[in-house]
């Protein structure tokens, strides 16, 4: 049996998918389903979903169309929106009936045992899911659950010492690493994100995260951003601290990072 490896990083903004020659993505909103009076052209984000009997708005259509559409920011991961965004995912480029090696993430502060547990009991298994129409049934034989940011760290391979700091929508990330490894007494998770901090400008949330890492970190070491809004922090977090980069595959760095560690472990049990 032939075991298709995919990386799923369910974000609370949006879901990236990383697979063997494809890369995918779309808003990590759900709502309830209702049928439409006026018709509505669905785009590649409008996603219409039936699981285990209920149907689901996921994506665009859900913010316009939903009540209760809404992106979901409590702490945990390990719930029933995650399911049903890591099923979408794997709808959208795998074919059907495909045994899954899935690797998918956790932020820092929650990458503990019982977390994890809890995530693989969530995934694992066999599912059957329909998107706009299309029935898919999967068998999840394998689920890792990683260390967001850290992974993209381990992942960057980069000498000497650096931060890598995930500016997210619920959390900030950041992972000290040295010589492609990381310290686990230097990284951790803000409680707070880009979309949880109301009216505060990009400027103001960099000082503040910034503000935040030194008093947690000391003199910082050179800044690595990943992130969809890494390029737009670059500048201000350069307003304090002058050794910032934007990575050039932020957007995707986790889940790609994520596939890279399924790839790795796939490689050590060969040898």
């Amino acid at each position: 049996m032939s075991i298709r490896l995919i990386a799923v990083d369910s974000g609370r903004s949006s879901t990236k998918v990383v697979t063997d020659g494809a890369r995918d993505w779309f808003p990590s909103i759900l709502g309830e389903y209702r049928d439409l009076k006026l018709e509505r052209k669905m785009q590649r984000t409008d996603l219409v979903v039936g699981y285990a009997g209920q149907r689901y708005y996921v994506g665009d259509v859900a913010k316009d169309e939903s009540v209760s559409g809404a992106q979901l920011m409590i702490s945990s991961k390990a719930h029933m929106d995650t399911k049903i965004f890591v099923l979408t995912a794997l709808h959208r480029v795998l074919p059907n009936k495909s045994a899954v090696f899935l690797v998918t993430g956790e932020p820092i502060s929650n990458h503990q045992a019982g977390e994890k547990l809890r995530m693989k009991q969530l995934l694992l298994g066999s599912h059957e899911i329909a998107v706009n129409g299309e029935t898919k049934q999967f068998d999840i034989v394998r689920c890792e659950v990683a260390a967001e940011c850290a992974t993209a760290g381990w992942a960057m391979r980069r000498p000497g010492r650096y931060h890598i700091v995930d500016c997210g929508s619920r959390t900030v990330n950041f992972a000290t690493m040295e010589n492609g490894r990381w310290i686990d007494r230097v990284s951790g998770s803000l409680d707070y994100g880009l979309e949880t901090v109301q009216n505060i400008s990009l400027s103001m949330f960099s000082r503040m995260t910034v503000a935040e890492l030194s008093r947690r970190l000391g003199t910082l070491a050179p800044i690595v951003l990943i992130g969809g809004k890494a390029s737009q922090l670059q500048e201000y977090f350069q307003q304090y601290t002058s050794d910032v980069e934007a990575d050039e595959d932020a957007y995707y760095r986790n889940a790609q990072a994520f596939y890279e560690l399924g790839v790795h472990a796939l490689e050590t049990a060969k040898a």
